[in-house]
């Protein structure tokens, strides 16, 4: 082309940014990217194509294209842009073959700056990359700059501050708005007045080249300065100047920069928080390259490297150990210069990178900090120090300043040799601190090394003596016999890293400090739950696994004992970290002395006898399950894949998370759209594992490319462990953050042109490995039934349009597709619908398939399988069944439904098929099912309390352990992640390998693979048996009693089962009622009651609906109800007795719980309220009257009626006048009555009512056995506990934040000493500490108090020692003795049991909490010594905990017993051990049972003559 003679030669690269704005606003990237092949790499395209705005995307294709050669940019403007077809950008294209013709004056002015910033910056020229976030920022600061102002770029050693200020001030919009006028200045140098006059006069001479330097001798150095100060602002408030622009570069205090404030727009850069902090923000924008956001990304990290090394974009390793840009630029160039090769390159450190960090550091020595500086190597790489809190709140006075460390000055104990002073330690950690030689944490309360200082390796001539000071400092010795569970005085810095300094102190002190640190379970508890994982997760195994690993040799010394604990140790504690994680409340040491393994029971027996004050229990249940999980933190999930290589891919609430799940590494992937938060519906892997597909919700079909594994890694469960270096949880970040690299909606619309406004709803991927090379096609079905294939591009690792054209197959909302015998599509749709469609006519049918009736089903998941001699296999599940499909050449289909045996009301949720096609995975409402696709037999459940919402089969090529199972649950916050193993010599049997070890208990216990225990039980009078339900309906006699001298659960106890022969007709039990092993009865969901020892089934016609609550109230009484249709049913079951036609006899309520008293008053509990009848005279019953709110909770102890409604209403009362009915008088108030036997009638006496201010609801109510005390229990998990005094109630303690669900039971123990809570975990509250601390007795400021906590604080609390009986504290604590405990006053046993147990200092209040493995148990039941606790959780596990005094052997099962036959017939018959609706729960009594109750029955026990004596008596006085 023909120039002018004086014009320049400028090329299309020179003029392209130009016209940022105009391709901003108008270009589309994606409209081209298949012309974009011909000039740029797949790499390339697909960074640019996946930016989310034109503004990014527009300078990523420039960056692109400078990059290549100009015969390409040519390419790019006149073939690209004025293609044959549409799109066409042919105005873009004139414009710029206009200004490359005839430049304007601005482009030519912007082409000369531009070069001349280059040529002046030779060694940022070469290898600048191009960071578009940090780009972005600092153009717009730019843009927005005024004179008078600056921008500030700050950043760590080599963080790219020079690169970005050249990138930015190259670009055309900046250079514009400076007028063209950018001058740069290096003020690394700048120390001195003298050097600042220099740079003065250096400015002012490149503004005006003839200035001329005079000087005058006589002129100081301070005035020469002012004057060129002056001269230099007059000539930059001149025109040309007016809008200039100043880049200080390497600025290194605030006095350098106070010379050059010459009223210009200033760009400066430096790595001194001293400058920055100097500089206001209200004059300075701050732009910091250590944010997270402004790291180099993957595509920015692969850009440099190819910028020095000759290789492909896919020889660049994807693992990098920094993302600081000058110390991979040294690798780099390391690797170029043949110094460090691909395989060692990560090691790699060369002189030219300490000379750096030397130099960087000279500021420092004439401080004398030097030597300081290079003492803080001792600390572990990136370890986060503890700093004096007190000076560093003083620092950050108005921030607030959490998570605190408490105690260690280690930074001091380092800096100086003498008395450590935490003042002048601070003093050296600003000054640091300015020079951006550490960071502050101020949340924390900690300072770190930037990574690049860690780079230079420093000899510390004294290292071995301060590594000693900090392992005095924390005086472990006197730390660890600290009598508490919690370790206190210890900070999360000796959690983390305190191994790295006990390896170098002398060894046999070494040997005895790492084993009294690292096999104590508090001091392992506490570190699990500092650690957090990568994504934020608080409470780890990994890093604790990783340092029992790592100082293995240190901790064992050769010793066979301890490599026996230690490898106990690593296999024990990824089993309980479920139970940490799930629970704040639960002891590591506690779940220890609870274990099978010997060795770790032993060692917690060992470390428990210091606690002899506490409490402590041994388990003797069944069925327990040691489930490994992967914590989620603050995330729930919602599909999950386990991969090759020990890695897990799951979809969570806004993203995908690929890690590492060995248990031996920690990488971790991010993979996320910032612009879309859509839930994934579906996703699947392909291609070796490398590309993932994902169906989101608002019909985008998305893939992403996943980072290879390391091939080396193998499941944990293998024999090979690798052994890494410790590193700080804490501060883990994820590996690398990816985003989709393709929007197949996109593919389909540009390239056929069509769908514009359809979703997709379905797809099928299918790769046939047996063609060479691998061939994959993607089947995308549209919202409309339009179905297209798409063909894999391995070369552009994209999928790309196949020659079929669109298939219309006219089915809406397609939810399942598949393709089998190479010519068929099975489509299922929304409605369920099921068609094939042969591919050959496109003819569209439904196939004739009897029985196949799925109408109001929902589709799961469709899979086909087992393709070979022209056969194949369509598995389809739906909400409510599976079936099997076998096609047949013809194509023949026929039909098989799979009997999973779904329990009642449960449904299926998803499913998944192994690999080998042997099992069906299935998720239900109510559990895992693990279905035998061989023999049609479900085989295998697990988590059954679970809402299952996700699951994935891994096949396992290993003899043992066959399968790993992922599983998720709605509302978890967990994976659970189990594995299936082989049954030694039985043929194609599988068991779980959390619950292999009650493999021997299986058969005694009578429960196979596939049933579970449910948790509905009952305990007989004599608390010899219990009795429970299991899932097939049989009910299982355990025995109570235990061998005194067996611990481990192989104790001697009988477990017999019982099958009714109702329970062939499949039908479930909703009832059970023992009152001892003669004389057992269950109620079914059909309304039948069964006696269970005859065999015989009750007659009856009034309830057909299930029967809610089923009790035998006496000898001759069995009272039936069906509860949600008001209908209750009472039976005469004694032996002998004459028939009456009056019996059974029916009522019309709904009755929640019922007892007799005096012999023939039988005290009916319902929503309506209390009645009494009479049997000798059933007639005169009269049905409760209708009220407003429902009776929730209630309670009868010694004589007085607790009764609680559903707006928080309690009442209490004594009968005085004859009352048959008695409901709910007044709304909102708790109400009290004493219950008297009066002549021939049943009589209630008010004694007092109020409202409890509390927001939750009542969900459970208990009193003591005098009545004198009342715990409420509330749906938000909150306990409250109450005095009654003198007809009022008065607020003692609020306990809150221990409990999340709902409370289930309560009950308090006889002596009074001890509240049990019970509802996801078991709680043992101190009750004497709970009422010396109580809520202050200000009657008319009690209501507002109520919603608080009355927890008091450890500094505050009475009773730190260890509590007493009621007979020992103040006389105002001493409550009044029930009639019945006069008349069997309560032994020494249990009194001695539970009198001197105390409570953590952190929270006192609480003696024990025992986690249940599933979500919650409804009910537990107690032997009388209040030494044994039995109950069985939603998930089938039996419990029998049973009390461990340390200081005394455990006294025979027969001395603990009571004989309660001289009262049972006289007393006042239990409330309790029922098994309700949700919402109703009834309160348990500790006290003597009679033979009537049990377990968690409330014992109100009367005695009516002598307390109608006794009330007589007080009336009279």
């Amino acid at each position: 082309m023909e120039h002018d003679a004086n014009s320049q030669q400028y090329h299309y690269k020179d003029i392209l940014f130009v016209f940022s704005d105009a391709f901003i606003k108008d270009f589309d990237c994606k409209d081209v990217q298949e012309l974009l092949l011909k000039i740029l790499s797949t790499e390339e395209i697909d960074t640019i194509v996946k930016c989310k705005d034109a503004e990014k995307a527009t300078y990523r294709l420039f960056w692109a294209l400078l990059a290549q050669p100009e015969r390409s940019v040519k390419g790019f403007v006149e073939d690209v842009l004025n293609p044959r077809d549409q799109p066409n950008y042919e105005f873009l294209m004139a414009a710029i073959q206009a200004e490359y013709e005839r430049p304007s004056t601005a482009t030519r002015q912007y082409i000369q700056q531009r070069d001349r910033l280059h040529n002046d910056n030779q060694s940022f020229s070469q290898y600048n990359v191009n960071r578009l976030q940090p780009y972005l920022k600092l153009t717009q600061a730019l843009l927005e700059l005024r004179p008078a102002k600056n921008v500030a770029v700050v950043g760590a050693l080599g963080s790219g501050k020079q690169w970005l200020a050249l990138d930015v001030c190259s670009s055309y919009k900046v250079q514009l708005a400076m007028d063209f006028n950018i001058f740069w200045l290096d003020m690394k140098n700048c120390n001195s007045p003298e050097t600042g006059l220099e740079m003065l006069q250096t400015l002012q001479h490149r503004i005006d080249p003839n200035y001329s330097r005079g000087s005058d001798p006589a002129s100081t150095i301070k005035q020469r300065i002012l004057t060129a100060q002056t001269e230099l602002r007059r000539l930059l408030k001149s025109k040309p100047y007016e809008n200039c622009l100043l880049v200080l570069r390497n600025v290194q205090n605030e006095k350098a920069w106070s010379t050059f404030n010459l009223g210009c727009k200033i760009l400066l850069t430096t790595r001194f928080k001293r400058v920055t902090d100097f500089l206001s923000p209200a004059t300075t924008t701050h732009i910091s390259l250590d944010d997270h956001d402004m790291l180099l990304t993957p595509d920015e990290v692969r850009t440099l490297f190819l910028k020095y090394l000759n290789c492909r974009p896919q020889d660049v390793p994807r693992e990098v150990v920094t993302k600081n840009p000058r110390k991979l630029s040294i690798i780099a160039e390391s690797i170029k210069d043949g110094l460090v090769t691909w395989d060692n390159w990560k090691h790699g450190n060369c002189d030219k990178l300490a000379f750096i960090i030397e130099s960087s550091l000279k500021v420092l020595e004439p401080l004398g900090y030097r030597k300081m500086f290079d003492r803080l190597s001792i600390f572990p790489p990136s370890a986060r120090i503890p700093l004096d809190v007190s000076f560093f709140r003083a620092l950050y006075k108005n921030r607030i300043v959490s998570n605190l460390s408490v105690g260690p000055q280690l930074v001091s104990l380092i800096l100086f040799d003498d008395k450590p002073e935490a003042e002048a330690a601070m003093v050296v950690v600003n000054k640091l601190f300015k020079y951006s030689l550490v960071e502050k944490h101020p949340n924390e309360a900690t300072i770190s090394i930037p990574a690049i200082y860690l780079e230079l390796k420093v000899n510390v001539d004294d290292c071995d003596a301060l590594h000693r000071r900090i392992v005095d400092h924390y005086n472990i010795t006197k730390a660890f016999d600290h009598e508490d569970l919690v370790l206190s005085r210890l900070d999360r810095y000796f959690y983390s890293h305190i191994g790295h300094h006990l390896r170098t102190i002398e060894h046999s002190e070494q040997v005895d400090l790492f084993r009294k640190v690292f096999l104590d379970f508090r001091f392992l508890e506490q570190k699990i739950r500092h650690d957090t994982t990568a994504w934020n997760a608080r409470g780890s195994i990994l890093d604790t696994l990783h340092q029992l690993k790592f100082y293995k040799s240190q901790i064992c010394d050769n010793d066979t004992h301890y490599e026996r604990l230690v490898n106990a140790l690593l296999d024990f504690l990824p089993k309980i970290e479920e139970n940490l994680i799930r629970s704040n409340f639960t002891d590591l040491l506690r779940i220890g002395l609870m274990a099978m393994d010997e060795t770790i029971y032993k060692e917690a027996f060992r470390q428990v006898q210091r606690f002899k004050d506490r409490v402590w229990f041994t388990e003797h249940g069944r069925f327990h399950q040691h489930r490994q999980i992967i914590n989620l933190g603050n995330h729930k999930i919602r599909h999950a894949l386990y991969l090759n290589d020990d890695f897990c891919l799951m979809a969570l609430d806004k993203w995908l998370l690929l890690t590492d799940v060995s248990l031996e590494a920690g990488d971790t992937y991010l993979l996320k759209d910032e612009d879309d938060s859509s839930e994934i519906l579906r996703m699947e892997v392909f291609n070796h594992q490398k590309q993932l597909i994902t169906l989101h919700s608002n019909g985008k079909l998305k893939l992403w490319t996943l980072w290879p594994d390391s091939p080396a890694r193998r499941h944990s469960g293998g024999s090979r462990q690798r052994v890494r270096s410790p590193a700080p949880t804490h501060l883990r970040n994820p590996t690398e953050t990816r985003s989709s690299k393709q929007l197949v909606n996109s593919a389909v619309k540009r390239l056929i042109g069509s769908h514009s406004d359809q979703k997709i709803t379905a797809f099928y991927l299918q790769e046939d490995a047996a063609q060479a090379p691998n061939r994959t096609h993607l089947h995308v079905a549209f919202s409309n039934g339009d179905v297209n294939i798409l063909e894999w591009d391995e070369a552009d690792k994209l999928f790309k349009i196949f020659q079929t054209p669109t298939l219309r197959t006219s089915q809406q909302e397609i939810r399942s597709i598949v393709q089998v015998q190479r010519r068929y599509y099975v489509i299922c749709t929304a409605n369920s619908t099921l068609s094939v469609c042969d591919l050959k006519n496109s003819f569209v049918e439904q196939p004739n398939l009897p029985g196949f009736d799925v109408q109001g089903d929902t589709p799961i998941a469709m899979e086909a399988y087992d393709e070979r001699n022209e056969k194949a296999t369509v598995l389809l599940i739906f909400k409510r069944s599976v079936w099997r499909l076998h096609f047949y050449p013809g194509p023949e289909v026929v039909l098989h439904r799979e009997e999973v045996q779904l329990a009642e009301g449960s449904f299926i949720t998803c499913g998944k098929r192994s690999a080998d096609g042997n099992y069906l995975l299935l998720g239900t409402s109510e559990g895992l099912i693990v279905y035998d696709l061989k023999i049609a037999d479900p085989v295998l459940r697990s988590n059954v309390s679970e809402h299952i919402e996700c699951v994935d089969i891994y096949d396992i090529c290993d003899p043992v352990y066959r399968y790993i199972v992922l599983c998720g649950a709605k509302g978890k916050q967990v994976l659970h992640v189990h594995t299936l193993r082989s049954v030694p010599h039985r043929d194609r049997v599988i068991a779980w390998v959390h619950s292999a070890d009650e493999t021997s208990m299986m058969a005694r216990a009578c429960l196979e693979p596939d049933v579970h225990l449910r948790s509905l039980m009952d305990m007989t009078s004599g608390r010899t048996q219990l009795l429970a339900v299991d899932s097939k309906e049989r009910i299982h006699q355990i025995e109570t009693a235990t061998d005194p001298s067996a611990r481990r659960r192989s104790s001697i106890s009988d477990w017999s089962t019982i099958t009714p022969t109702h329970a062939g007709g499949k039908k479930r039990i909703t009832a059970i009622s023992a009152h001892d092993s003669e004389h057992i009865y269950v109620g079914y969901a059909d309304g039948v009651v069964i006696d269970v020892n005859k065999n015989a089934v009750l007659p009856q016609t009034f309830i057909t609906e299930p029967i809610d609550y089923l009790k035998r109230v006496s000898a001759q009484l069995l009272v039936a109800s069906a509860h949600g249709v008001q209908k209750t049913v009472i039976f005469k079951v004694q032996e002998g007795s004459a028939s009456d036609q009056m019996w059974p006899l029916f009522l019309g309520v709904g009755t929640k719980y019922a007892c007799l008293v005096g012999g023939k008053f039988l005290v009916l509990f319902s929503d309506h309220g209390v009645r009494s009848l009479d049997i000798t005279n059933p007639s005169d019953f009269e049905r409760p009257d209708e009220f407003d709110e429902s009776l929730v909770a209630f309670d009868l102890k010694n004589g007085h009626l607790f009764l609680a409604y559903g707006n928080n209403e309690i009442k209490v009362s004594c009968l005085s006048v004859s009352v048959k009915n008695l409901g709910k008088n007044n709304l909102g108030y708790l109400q009290v009555f004493r219950l008297l036997l009066c002549d021939k009638s049943l009589r209630f006496e008010f004694v007092c009512e109020e409202t409890i201010a509390q927001t939750a609801n009542i969900t459970y109510l208990a009193a003591t056995e005098d009545g004198s005390q009342f715990a409420l229990g509330f749906d938000n998990g909150t306990i409250e506990l109450f005095s009654l005094d003198g007809g009022q109630f008065q607020l003692i303690y609020s306990i809150q934040e221990v409990h999340e669900r709902p409370i289930r039971q309560l009950r308090f123990s006889p002596c009074k000493l001890l509240l049990i809570s019970c509802a996801e975990q078991l709680c043992f509250w101190n009750v004497t500490h709970m009422r010396n601390n109580q809520v202050e007795r200000r009657q008319k400021q009690r209501r507002s108090r109520r919603h608080k906590l009355h927890s008091v604080p450890q500094g505050d609390a009475v009773d730190a020692a260890p509590i007493a009986s009621d007979s020992e504290v103040e006389t105002s604590f001493v409550a009044h003795q029930s009639l019945q405990a006069l008349h069997h006053p309560i032994g020494p046993t249990e009194v001695d049991l539970w009198r001197n147990k105390r409570g953590n200092a952190d929270r006192p209040e609480l003696l024990a909490c025992i986690k249940f493995v599933g979500n919650e148990a409804r009910q537990f039941y107690t032997d009388s010594r209040f030494s044994k606790f039995y109950t069985i959780d939603d998930e089938g596990v039996y419990y029998h905990l049973q009390l461990l005094d340390v200081g005394h052997p455990p006294l025979p099962d027969d001395e603990a017993e009571v004989d309660f036959g001289e009262i049972s017939d006289r007393s006042l018959d239990q409330i309790g051990d029922l098994q309700y609706e949700e919402y109703l729960r009834i309160v348990g009594s500790p006290l003597c049972q009679s033979e009537d109750g049990e377990g968690a029955d409330v014992v109100g026990n009367i005695f009516p003559e002598k307390l109608a004596s006794k009330v007589d008596e007080e009336r009279t006085s």
